[in-house]
Formats: structure tokens, C-alpha cells, sequence
């Protein structure tokens, strides 16, 4: 909530804190917040937003990634940025949920972009399904990382 210009969360039970005392996470997500409830984000409106899973407690990701597809299937069209194979597999995972429960969930495109063998150009894959997007860098350094963990376990 905004008071005499500056922003404040308030946490019920709790309290009020200031934002710039926040974690940058908080800050974003009171943010979200905020601009849908003075109504500068509006139905049928669209968000963009890059990483926003970056400086927000893993816990909450989920919770982040429930929020953005509520938004979408209410009427809004959010388009993001980011290198968290959790979050895209959680949005993944609503949706999937959403067309076994409801027989339907909002249109969702899944966005990959790799450089070409030449270093030139970039190929740019999309589909509705996370999938079909290969490569997937994220998920590849993911599994290489993996394996270097396990080697040296």
C-alpha cells in the first residue's frame, strides 16, 4: 500500500514493513500486488516480466507461478522471461491440471531460443508444449550439473 509516497507490505499479524526493507523478491511480488489493485494492470491487459522467479525464496515460486497462471486464465496475457526450468515446469504442470479438470486452460506458448551451430543466427522453437522445445538449455545444464554433482558424491 502506498502512504504519504512511500510503499509499504503489510503482513497480517505481523505488520507494516517498508518496501525498500524487504527482500527484492517481496518487493516484487507486493508489486504484482499493488498494480492490480490500483487497477494500472488491468483485465485483458498484458505483463511483461523478466525473470521473475530471480531473488524470490524458492518456496515461493510455486506460489508465483499459480499467480501468473490465474492471471493468464482470467484474461490477461503474460509474457515472460526466464531460466527456471522449475518455474516453467510448475506453469506446465497447471495447465495440464486446468485440462484434465476444467477440459480446458488458457492458451499457452512455450518460447525456446538457441544459437544456430554457426554462432550466426538464432532458431527460435515454440510450442504449446514445454516438451517439444529442444533444446532446452536450462534443462541440459540442469542434467549436466546434475552429473557433476553425483560423479563427485
Amino acid at each position: 500500500m502506498l502512504d504519504n509516497g512511500r510503499f509499504y507490505l503489510t503482513a497480517p499479524g505481523k505488520g507494516r514493513f517498508e518496501a525498500p526493507l524487504l527482500a527484492e523478491g517481496a518487493r516484487k511480488l507486493a508489486t504484482l500486488v499493488h498494480l492490480l489493485r490500483n487497477g494500472s494492470l488491468r483485465n485483458k491487459g498484458t505483463l511483461f516480466w523478466d525473470e521473475p522467479e530471480t531473488n524470490l525464496n524458492p518456496k515461493l515460486i510455486r506460489s508465483l507461478a499459480r499467480a501468473l497462471f490465474t492471471l493468464g486464465a482470467s484474461g490477461f496475457q503474460v509474457i515472460l522471461a526466464t531460466h527456471s526450468l522449475f518455474l516453467l515446469r510448475e506453469i506446465a504442470i497447471l495447465a495440464e491440471e486446468s485440462q484434465k479438470r476444467k477440459g480446458k486452460a488458457p492458451p499457452i506458448r512455450f518460447v525456446g531460443l538457441s544459437k544456430k551451430q554457426d554462432g550466426q543466427f538464432v532458431d527460435v522453437l515454440d510450442s504449446e508444449s514445454l516438451d517439444d522445445i529442444d533444446p532446452l538449455v536450462l534443462l541440459d545444464e540442469d542434467l549436466k550439473q546434475t552429473d557433476r554433482y553425483l560423479r563427485e558424491g
